[in-house]
């Protein structure tokens, strides 16, 4: 009888620890979950390789599941599609590497935004109704 009761009241008590903690984590701000200039230079060389990895899988995936979804859409993926075809995951560290040396009042600028800003939209062109390039 003794240890069903210890039961009893151990699990009461992580029920009130758990309530506890979700209304604290409930009452809390929400931080931004994209990633920043500030811990991109804090971040190993492997780490940055493994974030860009993530975005090459990440537009993978989405051309495979789209075939290619026509540049009208409202998805960035076909930009990054064209944007990083040809370049290494190493060039592409390296070239936020260098915008976050070179505007380093834009450390809270998210990574993903400097790699559209600083890779991507270097490569786009813009086409006219009649498909020459400006």
């Amino acid at each position: 009888m003794r240890r069903s009761r210890v039961i009893w009241i151990s699990i009461v008590g992580l029920l009130v620890i758990a309530l506890a903690g979700w209304r604290i984590l409930e009452s809390a701000e929400p931080a931004s979950q994209l990633l920043t200039g500030q811990l991109w230079q804090t971040m190993s060389p492997d780490a940055k390789v493994a974030f860009v990895w993530g975005i090459g899988s990440l537009v993978e995936y989405e051309r495979a599941q789209a075939s290619a979804s026509p540049m009208g859409t409202k998805s960035f993926i076909p930009f990054l599609i064209k944007g990083l075809k040809g370049k290494s995951i190493d060039e592409v560290v390296r070239l936020v590497d260098a915008y976050y040396q070179t505007y380093p009042d834009q450390i809270q600028r998210p990574v993903m935004d400097v790699i559209f800003q600083a890779v991507v939209l270097p490569t786009l062109t813009v086409e006219t109704e009649g498909g020459i390039a400006k």
